[in-house]
């Protein structure tokens, strides 16, 4: 699906990325874990064309994503959070979710900023699809609350279900279980637990040990610019232990 081949990418004399591969297999989660300043987040910003590499390629579904901007790379089938969330926090948690699905004619900045009263009225069949979409994410209850006016674990919530209104093929997460408390970390990690059963792919980076444990199919350790495979969060420990 996603193959990385020896990228690289410095800041001034810093290597931060050095000859990294990475393949990404349909179907499975993969967890990117690492130190502070080891490369995680540069790394996703590479994939989804907000950083550019300095040497390497990567390939999405056989089409090259050098040079490609993020929007395109969003529509080839590629989302993402980050982790400042992004979200438009003077609209609904339900027009959130409206403006992040594909093909959709009326989402433009100017809309999204606009009072409550005079937004833009979307059809009945994309709230219905918006509405599935906040019970599978448990936000039904507060749909029509202002984005910033809800819990931080559950904007990181709402930016889970935007991500699945995007209808990605790759999701990557950006520590989607950090800073939240005990009730939404569960939810999150029974909404990934269910994303893994319906074989969705995703890449995401994450540092909690029990939801690494119980979400990931394969751990990705990046270190020293280079990602070293380990099949199983134990398989992890066991090589820092040796190391």
């Amino acid at each position: 699906m996603l193959q990385l081949k020896n990228i690289k990418k410095s800041f001034g004399e810093r290597i931060v990325l050095d000859s990294l591969n990475l393949d990404i297999e349909p179907g499975k989660i993969y967890t990117l874990i690492g130190g502070n300043g080891s490369g995680k987040t540069t790394l996703f910003n590479i994939i989804t064309g907000f950083l550019k590499p300095d040497s390497g390629t990567l390939q999405f579904n056989g089409t090259l994503l050098n040079n490609k901007p993020p929007y395109k790379i969003n529509r080839m089938g590629i989302t993402r959070t980050f982790q400042d969330l992004r979200l438009i926090k003077n609209i609904t948690v339900r027009d959130n979710i409206l403006l992040s699905f594909k093909n959709n004619n009326r989402e433009n900045l100017f809309n999204a900023l606009m009072p409550k009263q005079i937004f833009v009225e979307y059809d009945e069949k994309m709230v219905e699809s918006a509405n599935v979409i906040l019970k599978e994410i448990s936000l039904t209850d507060v749909a029509d609350s202002l984005a910033g006016e809800i819990s931080y674990g559950q904007q990181k919530l709402l930016t889970i279900g935007c991500c699945l209104a995007n209808e990605p093929d790759l999701m990557l997460l950006d520590e989607p279980v950090a800073g939240i408390d005990d009730k939404n970390f569960d939810k999150i990690t029974n909404i990934i637990l269910r994303l893994k059963e319906e074989g969705r792919t995703i890449l995401q980076i994450e540092h909690h040990p029990k939801y690494i444990e119980a979400t990931s199919d394969v751990i990705q350790f990046l270190e020293n610019g280079k990602c070293v495979r380990q099949d199983s969060y134990k398989d992890f420990h066991k090589l820092s232990a040796i190391n």
